[in-house]
């Protein structure tokens, strides 16, 4: 189906680790039934911002680029993000023993996180760009030739608790908010790897301003950077599976909650709760638009907004895979009580398995497919003067 785009339209990719292959699948659907689909305004956090830097770097049609970031996906198995070996995690754990042991004692090499992401970005370095600190090859020329209008990537100052989004591309102008605020950039690997680095899980990045991890920690509004950014038709893809307001009464652990059941709801709560809180305050805003003065209007914008999400826990499906998991990580994940809960989303988040990202890939096809007339209404409409 054609559609007309606006300049206007914007994707906006959130956190979720393994899981942001379900907004590939999507994606892929989209492009596959609605000819000319080329947002001009991406944004992503987290993995997310894996997925933003991609398509946005991408010099061909935005179908292809989608088909090619499938691919990416599917390259990834577990050990290309973290190391796995077992000599690395028991050294690993076997310091962070003896430092709580000593009390904190600046003895032996420093311990900056639970694994090491060097593998990820190796990867991403490959993909993207020769070196962590160079531009991403592509981003500027689709921006000169009209092919991307800007990017946003947003990572958390560890420093300062603040949200900061690095923006590359035509901006009317810089915003700054309590606790958030953007920056001009040519983003690089390292805001890819810093947006992406899951708190304590993988070490920290230093960027021009100071030690940076993943972006949806203090993102208290995660739709803001795209509206800031010029957004007013946005498609926000999520992670997030909201089975709980079906069945609010299921428990999905047996007695003690394990401690791995107790991180995948803080991390739910951290990267994804936000989305939809956010959300429901755009709602209220459009329905009170027109009943405000027009001096009012002008301080408010009022957005399309279509936010896409999975139809199945995506912790249920990765209890399925578990058993595929490399051996040493798997026994450290098993430590933490993933067997213990019918739905670990913190399970999820790591599992970088083909066959796991495969069923997401398949899974964001299929709701997108449920979802089409709900797509083509919000293609197709006008965005909001």
């Amino acid at each position: 189906m054609s559609i007309t785009i606006n300049t206007d339209l914007g994707l906006a990719m959130t956190g979720g680790g393994a899981r942001a292959a379900y907004q590939v699948g999507v994606l892929r659907y989209i492009c596959n039934n609605f000819d000319d689909f080329h947002p001009p305004i991406l944004t992503g956090v987290s993995a997310g911002a894996v997925n933003a830097a991609h398509l946005a770097a991408y010099q061909g049609s935005f179908h292809e680029a989608v088909n090619q970031l499938a691919e990416l996906w599917l390259e990834l198995t577990t050990d290309q993000v973290f190391r796995t070996d077992s000599g690395y995690f028991f050294a690993n754990f076997f310091r962070w023993g003896l430092s709580f042991i000593l009390g904190g004692s600046n003895m032996g090499p420093r311990k900056r996180s639970l694994l090491d992401s060097d593998p990820l970005r190796i990867f991403l370095e490959k993909k993207l760009a020769s070196k962590a600190k160079e531009r991403i090859h592509g981003i500027q020329e689709n921006i000169q030739h009209g092919q991307l209008q800007v990017l946003g990537i947003t990572s958390t100052n560890y420093g300062t608790g603040k949200a900061i989004t690095w923006v590359q591309g035509n901006v009317e102008e810089h915003w700054q908010r309590p606790r958030r605020h953007s920056e001009p950039a040519e983003i690089t690997v390292d805001h890819i790897m810093a947006s992406a680095a899951l708190p304590l899980v993988f070490p920290a990045v230093k960027l021009d301003d100071g030690w940076h991890g993943d972006g949806g920690i203090r993102s208290i509004a995660p739709l803001s950077p795209i509206m800031h950014l010029g957004a007013k038709k946005i498609l926000a893809i999520s992670t997030r599976f909201r089975g709980g307001e079906i069945t609010p009464d299921e428990s999905v652990i047996g007695e003690y909650a394990p401690v791995a059941q107790i991180i995948g709801i803080l991390l739910d709560s951290i990267f994804l709760d936000l989305l939809d809180y956010d959300a429901a305050n755009m709602s209220r805003i459009n329905m009170l638009y027109e009943e405000v003065s027009e001096e009012t209007k002008e301080e408010l914008k009022k957005v399309n907004l279509l936010i896409l999400r999975p139809s199945e826990d995506l912790g249920k499906l990765a209890s399925e895979y578990e058993i595929r998991l490399p051996q040493p990580f798997r026994y450290f994940t098993r430590g933490f009580g993933t067997r213990d809960t019918k739905s670990p989303d913190s399970l999820s988040l790591l599992m970088f398995q083909p066959d796991y990202l495969n069923r997401l890939i398949e899974l964001g096809e299929k709701d997108a497919q449920l979802n089409a007339q709900k797509i083509e209404e919000f293609l197709t409409q006008e965005s909001y003067s």
